[in-house]
């Protein structure tokens, strides 16, 4: 018999080999390989095995697939009950007619004159319908094939197909060809569906009869005879019949349980072939194309599962493939494959701002890494004590929220779970809950940090102290307190270099009236901001200063790097080493590292600080910039800082801090104007 397969993209056709034997022994723990003989399938032996950094186990309740990959479980739908397919006739062609006066069966196959050639004397079959099958004697006169009385040579038939690879729902051309025409002869030529015993399509003229056939799944097996006009299939020997074909409506899909989940949790996958492997000789097998490299695989049955989860947040794409065994994507002689699937497994994380002041309002945005329109999880926003601040959001990937704040350091967190249901027996619950939406969410699958909203902070930064009285009375802080408002926050340095170190008044005084304070490194030489060793030896120094002021770890350091100019006329030459040295040292420490620089993208900090990150992402990602650009002009205090907008290098950064104007003694007292994010980690002394 001849076997013609199809495979989905496009695939090459080859022939079908019958499935090897098998005797493996079960083991564990042996990665994407695993085997289970049928002696020992056990969800015990076989039901969990990690891979790649996830985790595949047997889906609940079910057993492991004998002579399969590990924690993987099959269906074995042998298409007892096929379903016959659908005929209709080829395209371009018409319908053959029924002479006046035979009754026949309804159909649709088109017929023409085309014979078989003679046959050539001493040739065989070769089993692909080529032109010389074995001669079947009909079990009636062949003189009753045709009106005339003479004695015909024995009639041939064979059987063709000019689609041999179909799709599911795909028609195929069956053509079948006799030596003999049937014209008047009240026999027919005619096409069946041995499978299920239907018939494809019938011709009562001519000596060529064809017709298309579509189904949706499974092994067909066809056959032409030269018969009575009939419906049913011939008995053996009842008729003259041709060679047999065998058609593969053959694809494969892949479906998962859930499209996302909180990391850690089981994703079912299904991968489903419309022809039992066992038949073909091929693995259904199951790959993750994010490392191209197979997760398990089913040697029999039509669908193939096991249960996937991730420890960490992310996607997949997974993709199932008939083929012969391969430890990696694509395997040899893929026969068809599935669409590409992509579980996600949740995180969610949540942002706010506020202005800092108790009852003002408190803007916050959750986002999570997947659309959870199509998903059975929604996403809401809690309040320290556990309840949700807003409806949930069931469509979309973000979710907003604004809430009065109720005290000076609010925090909140997001989570990702499910609307529990309706109170059906409590009509006032119900329309409760439909005006205000759930108090909170069950089955929650992930949860962001808890945070506490930002918020902008105005301050300034001075090369001289901002007083010598322990009750802050004197110097810069009252003259500040008084003229601009109360500072969040104060710049100072950590050592006596062109300016003053900070003192351990100044010290006590911002731990007193919980005032941040940032601290700054500079060097005698401000020209000398060039290699690795420099930056390196800087932050060594500025560590030494800051354990001996008993700054704890986590704060952030900032070196100084000052514009070219008369006085630093070297700056043009910071590089990228220079960056990586203060960054190494800092971080090595335990310290948080900032840079203070001119942010503006193509100057000279910001193209050291962008190759610098070239080099080290960690960089971008771990440290802090302040920005002395663009610096304004004009009379600015407190209640009248401008809104936060500086100018940025364009290479990542967390750009959280801006010295918009430089103060003078003319204008306003010594002091330079900031404002910064509440991220930015200031040192609160206590």
């Amino acid at each position: 018999m001849v076997a013609f397969v199809v495979a989905s993209n496009h695939l090459s056709i080859v022939g079908v080999a019958a499935a090897p034997a098998v005797n493996l022994a079960a083991v564990r723990g042996q990665g994407t390989e695993t085997e289970c003989a049928a002696a020992a399938a056990t969800p015990t032996q076989c039901g969990v095995v990690s891979t790649n950094g996830m985790q595949l186990s047997l889906p609940e309740g079910s057993q492991a697939c004998p002579h399969s990959g590990a924690a993987v479980a099959c269906s074995a739908n042998q298409f007892s009950s096929m379903q016959p397919g659908a005929s209709s006739t080829p395209d371009g062609q018409t319908a053959c007619s029924v002479p006046d006066g035979i009754v026949a069966p309804s159909s649709v196959a088109a017929c023409t004159d085309a014979g078989l050639p003679a046959v050539v004397e001493g040739a065989g079959s070769d089993n692909l319908g080529a032109p010389s099958v074995p001669i079947v004697l009909p079990s009636v006169p062949m003189q009753s094939l045709r009106p005339s009385a003479a004695v015909l040579p024995p009639a041939r038939l064979e059987l063709t197909t000019t689609s041999p690879a179909p799709v599911p729902d795909q028609s195929i051309v069956l053509v079948a060809t006799a030596s003999v025409s049937v014209t008047g002869t009240n026999r027919a030529i005619e096409i069946f569906d041995e499978t299920t015993s239907t018939l494809a399509g019938a011709c009562l003229a001519g000596s060529q009869c064809s017709v298309a056939y579509s189904a949706k799944s499974g092994i067909h097996t066809f056959a032409a005879f030269i018969t009575p006009p009939t419906s049913q299939l011939p008995a053996n020997g009842s008729a003259i019949a041709s060679n047999r074909l065998n058609a593969k409506w053959l694809a494969v899909s892949l479906a998962v349980s859930t499209i996302a989940v909180g990391p850690g949790k089981p994703v079912t996958l299904t991968a489903t072939s419309t022809v039992p492997v066992e038949k073909l000789g091929y693995d259904l097998q199951i790959f993750d194309l994010n490392t191209n490299a197979k997760l398990t695989y089913c040697r029999q049955g039509t669908s193939c599962s096991s249960a996937l989860a991730q420890p960490t947040s992310g996607a997949r794409a997974l993709i199932a493939v008939l083929g012969k065994p391969s430890q990696t994507f694509p395997p040899p002689e893929a026969q068809a494959q599935s669409q590409l699937v992509s579980p996600v497994w949740l995180s969610v994380g949540l942002e706010g701002h506020w202005n800092g002041q108790a009852g003002s309002i408190v803007y916050l945005t959750a986002t999570v890494n997947a659309d959870l329109s199509s998903t059975p999880w929604s996403l809401g926003i809690f309040d320290e004590q556990g309840h949700l601040v807003a409806p949930p959001c069931k469509s979309g990937s973000t979710c907003g929220a604004e809430v009065v704040a109720s005290g000076a350091k609010p925090h909140f967190t997001a989570a990702i779970g499910a609307v529990p249901p309706t109170n059906t027996g409590n009509p006032f619950a119900q329309l409760m809950q439909k005006l205000s939406g759930p108090a909170s969410l069950i089955n929650i699958q992930t949860r962001s940090a808890s945070i506490e909203p930002t918020h902008m902070m105005w301050g300034v930064d001075s090369c001289k102290a901002f007083t010598t009285d322990p009750n802050g009375g004197n110097g810069l802080y009252p003259q500040i307190v008084q003229n601009m408002g109360t500072p969040d926050f104060w710049g100072r340095y950590l050592t006596d270099t062109v300016c003053p170190g900070i003192s351990w008044t100044e010290v006590f005084v911002a731990k007193a009236r919980h005032m941040g304070i940032l601290p700054i490194y500079n060097d005698y030489n401000c020209s000398s901001v060039v290699g690795y060793d420099v930056g390196r030896a800087y932050a060594d120094e500025a560590i030494s200063a800051a354990t001996f002021l008993r700054i704890p770890q986590g704060v952030g350091l900032a070196i100084d790097i000052e514009p070219p100019g008369d006085a630093c006329p070297g700056a043009v030459n910071v590089d990228p080493g220079f960056v990586e040295g203060w960054f190494d040292g800092v971080k090595a420490a335990h310290y948080a590292p900032i840079y203070y620089g001119n942010g503006t993208a193509g100057s000279e900090f910001a193209n050291a600080f962008c190759g610098a990150v070239a080099a080290n992402p960690q960089i971008a990602r771990d440290s802090f910039l302040w920005s002395f650009q663009p610096s304004l002009l004009g009379n600015f205090a407190k209640a009248s800082a401008p809104g936060f907008g500086p100018y940025n290098p364009g290479c990542g950064g967390n750009l959280v801090g801006w010295q918009y104007q430089i103060g003078s003694y003319s204008v306003n007292p010594d002091v330079d104007h900031d404002l910064m994010l509440s991220v930015m980690p200031l040192w609160y002394p206590s």
